[in-house]
C-alpha cells in the first residue's frame, strides 16, 4: 500500500476527526479542508409545533438535523425515530432520542425502503430536512402511503476557502466526500489561475454522493459502508489505484 499519501477530508469543521484518525491508521495523511458549513435555522417553533401534533414517525436524513431536534425538546414519547445511517443514529443516541430504524447510510431511498409502508394508511411522518435538500425521503415516504410533513431545520452553504487551502486540496491524491453538497462545492473551486481543479479520485460515502461525483466527471470509489473506517479503506485502495500499485 502507498503510505503518507495526502487525502482530502471535506466535511464541515469538527465533523472530520474520526475519518482523519481512520486515514492515519491506514498510513495516509489527512488534509482537513471543510468545503461546506451548516447553520441551524433560528426559528424552531415550526419543529416544536409539528412534533406536538403526534406523528407516528420522525425521520432524520442527516446528523446535521440532530441539534435542531435536541433544541426543540427531542423526539416525543412513542414516536418511531428513523436515522439514515450509523452516524446519525449515534448523534441521536447522544441527545437521548435513540433511533429504532437505522439505514445503512447510503442515502434516503435506502432508508425509505427500510421504513416501508405505514401501519395505517395516512399515518403522519415528520422529516427534518435541509433547505433545498434532495427529496428522496419525502417523496419516497409519500409514495409508500405516509402523510409527510417536511420541516426545514438547517441550511448547507459553501464555505469560503483561501488559495492556500485550494492548493492543498488540489495536491491530494484522493478527496473524500460525505454529501452531494460537498461535491458541488469542490467542483465550483478555481485555482489561482481561475481554472477548475484537476480531476481527482473521489471516495464517496454512499450512492447519492457517488452519483453527484460521477455527474461531474470525478473518478469515484464507493465506500463499502457509510462508516469512517470503510471510507479510509476505500481511500487507501484509491490511492494505490492512483499510483498504479
Amino acid at each position: 500500500m502507498t503510505t503518507n499519501a495526502r487525502v482530502g477530508v471535506t466535511r464541515p469543521a469538527g465533523r472530520g476527526r474520526s475519518l482523519a484518525a481512520a486515514l492515519e491508521a491506514h498510513g495516509l495523511e489527512p488534509v482537513m479542508i471543510p468545503l461546506i458549513e451548516t447553520r441551524v435555522v433560528a426559528d424552531l417553533d415550526p419543529v416544536r409545533s409539528v412534533l406536538l401534533g403526534g406523528p407516528s414517525l420522525l425521520v432524520l436524513s442527516s446528523a446535521t438535523s440532530v441539534p435542531a431536534l435536541a433544541a426543540s425538546g427531542g423526539a416525543p414519547e412513542g414516536v418511531v425515530v428513523a436515522a439514515v445511517g450509523p452516524a446519525t443514529a449515534e448523534a441521536l443516541a447522544d441527545v437521548g432520542s435513540p433511533a429504532s430504524i437505522i439505514g445503512d447510510g447510503s442515502g434516503g431511498a435506502a432508508l425509505v425502503e427500510r421504513i416501508g409502508r405505514p401501519p395505517s394508511p395516512g399515518d403522519r411522518a415528520v422529516v427534518l430536512a435541509a433547505a433545498g435538500g434532495r427529496r428522496e425521503v419525502v417523496d419516497g415516504l409519500a409514495a409508500q402511503g405516509w402523510s409527510v410533513d417536511e420541516v426545514v431545520v438547517y441550511e448547507t452553504l459553501p464555505r469560503r476557502i483561501d488559495e492556500a487551502e485550494i492548493a492543498a486540496l488540489d495536491g491530494c491524491a484522493v478527496v473524500c466526500f460525505a454529501s452531494p453538497s460537498a461535491v458541488e462545492a469542490f467542483v465550483a473551486l478555481r485555482d489561482a489561475r481561475g481554472e477548475r481543479l484537476r480531476p481527482h479520485r473521489a471516495v464517496a460515502i454512499g450512492e447519492t454522493t457517488a452519483d453527484a461525483a460521477r455527474h461531474h466527471g470525478l473518478d469515484v470509489v464507493l465506500a463499502a459502508s457509510a462508516t469512517d473506517e470503510a471510507m479510509a479503506v476505500a481511500a487507501a485502495g484509491a490511492v494505490d489505484g492512483a499510483h498504479g500499485s
